[in-house]
């Protein structure tokens, strides 16, 4: 018989793959779907501009390090962890209208999208993607996102089809070539290089190795004629 408890590895690895893109942008797009169908246009265009700055902020910081080497060594930081804004931008939205009484009763879905998002953050840690700053700045750049969508949210009782279908889109999390079909990490990779003309990108060693030591000048006073 196989073993009943899941390697905690590919544990951390399926909840990693709740913050994955090719999860969270088709599930965003039922949510927004639902939000527009449900009359809450308004809800739904300033949550998708909070949402379009926060990611455009997260892929500047890498592409400033893939390209250029700029970081913050003393903070361990390289970029912020796309993985962790998406989940605490899009979890806590998307799964306000899971179709559970239980869950729906006194926010209890809000709640469970924060509590997953908080655990891709440190699944992101655990499978040593990020370093802790980039997983906190990528909780608090989503929380900004998230926060005030699901505020003006909370008066409304919003029941559209897309908005119950799309907490489902989470479950190919089990399944690791459709969780990472879209490669953003090649892209940003590339996008770096292209714009910064580098040939490899910056590595995190080469953040904490520091500039390289001047040739040493000899310390001998020249003979003067």
């Amino acid at each position: 018989m196989p073993d009943a408890h899941l390697p905690p590895a590919h544990a951390w690895w399926i909840l990693t793959h709740l913050g994955a893109s090719s999860l969270l942008l088709p599930a965003l797009v039922l949510v927004l779907g639902g939000l527009w169908e449900s009359g809450a246009r308004d809800a739904a265009k300033r949550y998708l501009l909070r949402l379009v700055i926060a990611v455009g902020i997260t892929v500047v910081s890498k592409c400033l390090f893939f390209g250029w080497g700029i970081g913050i060594a003393a903070l361990d930081f390289t970029g912020v962890s796309g993985h962790t804004l998406l989940a605490t931008s899009i979890l806590p939205v998307l799964l306000r209208g899971i179709p559970w009484p239980a869950l729906q009763a006194r926010g209890g879905g809000v709640a469970l999208g924060w509590l997953l998002a908080l655990v891709v953050g440190v699944s992101r840690l655990a499978v040593h993607a990020h370093s802790l700053s980039e997983v906190v700045a990528g909780w608090i750049l989503g929380a900004a996102v998230s926060w005030p969508t699901v505020r003006q949210l909370a008066p409304l009782a919003l029941s559209h089809w897309a908005s119950k279908l799309a907490p489902l889109v989470l479950l190919l999390a089990l399944n690791t070539s459709t969780a990472t079909y879209l490669p953003t990490h090649d892209i940003e990779v590339r996008l770096a290089l292209l714009v910064s003309g580098q040939g490899k990108p910056f590595s995190r060693h080469q953040l904490h190795a520091g500039p390289k030591p001047a040739a040493p000048t000899s310390s001998i006073s020249p003979i003067h004629p």
